[in-house]
């Protein structure tokens, strides 16, 4: 069973607690501050820097260094979505 799981736009924990939601390509934490963008293959933090791009089904971070893949991600994460939102809130809320 996954530590983690979705439900809707929304990302809980193993006590069903939320730690985070996603609404449309931005990505904020339980007290509602953004910690995060996605555009296209690119995930921004919230100063608009690069910290993660997502090439096929590998994850790299901004020098260019593999950090992880999406079937590990989703092992991680239990739920019915995948691609770029899960790995960024793989990236900032459970990494």
């Amino acid at each position: 069973m996954a530590d983690f799981k979705m439900s809707g736009s929304d990302l809980f924990d193993r006590s069903n607690r939320k730690i985070a939601s996603l609404r449309g390509s931005d990505i904020y934490d339980e007290r509602n501050h953004r910690v995060a963008t996605v555009r296209g293959n690119d995930i921004y933090d919230e100063r608009n820097s690069r910290v993660a791009t997502v090439r096929g089904n590998d994850v790299y971070d901004e020098r260019n260094i593999k950090i992880a893949s999406i079937g590990e991600i989703r092992k991680v994460i239990d739920c019915s979505m995948g691609g770029i939102s899960v790995v960024a809130l793989w990236l900032f809320f459970i990494r």
